[in-house]
Parts: C-alpha cells; structure tokens; sequence
C-alpha cells in the first residue's frame, strides 16, 4: 500500500488550532480521496475522490478506508517514553499521517525558499544544536565554514531528504 498526498494547499489565515488545508490523497498512484480541514480544531474530512475507482463497486471504498485505517493502528506508537503525560506514546492514524503531510510540505517549503537565498549551517555547539545562515554564493566552497566549525553540517549540500530530516528538527535537537 503506497499512500501519497498531493496537490495540498494550506491556508495559513484559516489555522488556529489545526491546519486549515485541502488535499488529494493518491493509493498505489491513483487518486483515492479527497481530505481537508477548517483549522479550528476539529478532525479531517475525508471523501472519496471523484476519479476514484473504488466507488464503482458499493461499499469497496469504505472497506479499503478500512484497510487503511487497520494498518495505521498496526504501527507503533510514536513518542513512546517522550511525554510524562502520554508515556505510551502516539497511536498513529490516517488522520495523523495526513497532519505529518502538511507539516512536512510547509517545511519543505521554507527550507527551500531559505535555500534560495543562504548557505544553511547547522552545527552543534555545547549540545545546543543552532541553524546558521551565511550569504554566500551557492557555489562558494564550504572549505571556510568546516574549517571554522569542524562540526557543521552544510544542508545546501545534502540531498533534500536528508537536509528536510536536518531542518524539521528542533533547536536544541540532537544534531
């Protein structure tokens, strides 16, 4: 099961306690349903997707919805042990997962506009982990910033996965 979400848009005036967006949700590279929410803290809506094919048999795209719930549940929890207050930690969800999707596209795009315009750094110092940003041509070498810190991790230079793991965590974060 391949679950992608697409085409999302986020309305940053609209989010108060959630976020207020719309999405498309693809399974196995189809389109499967259609997910939004108002942003005032209530839970996603999730319809099926008007070019889906699982509504042409009754009932078949509640059962894959199903499906696909029943394997969120078959997850691990996340944050085990993090909170005081929730030390079993997170049971993950369809819901859950689509909030991770607008979340990580919302860094993705900050990481990206920032890119455009800095050399980012991040370099630990005294187990506080600090994003640096230098304006430097983007084909300056990087020889000066690591000679200065040993310890940098030059997130231009890294591939966008690995630089989007980098920029999401938290100053602070283990680095």
């Amino acid at each position: 099961m391949n679950l992608e979400m697409k085409s999302i848009k986020h309305f940053a005036s609209g989010s108060e306690e959630t976020y207020c967006y719309t999405a498309v949700v693809y399974l196995d590279g189809r389109p499967f349903a259609d997910v939004s929410n108002d942003g005032h803290g209530g839970s996603d809506r999730v319809h099926p997707h008007d070019k889906t094919t699982y509504t042409k048999v009754k009932g078949a795209w509640n059962k894959k919805f199903q499906q696909i719930e029943e394997y969120f549940k078959s997850l691990p929890n996340l944050d085990v042990g993090v909170h005081d207050w929730m030390p079993e930690g997170l049971s993950q969800s369809f819901e859950l997962w689509c909030g991770q999707q607008v979340e990580d596209m919302l860094h993705k795009r900050d990481m990206k506009r920032t890119f455009k315009k800095w050399k980012v750094v991040r370099r630990k110092c005294d187990k506080e982990g600090k994003v640096y940003m230098f304006n430097h041509p983007h084909d300056h070498k990087s020889t000066a910033i690591t000679y200065r810190w040993p310890d940098a991790v030059i997130l231009n230079d890294l591939s966008e996965a690995e630089a989007l793991d980098h920029w999401k965590r938290p100053v602070g974060g283990d680095v």
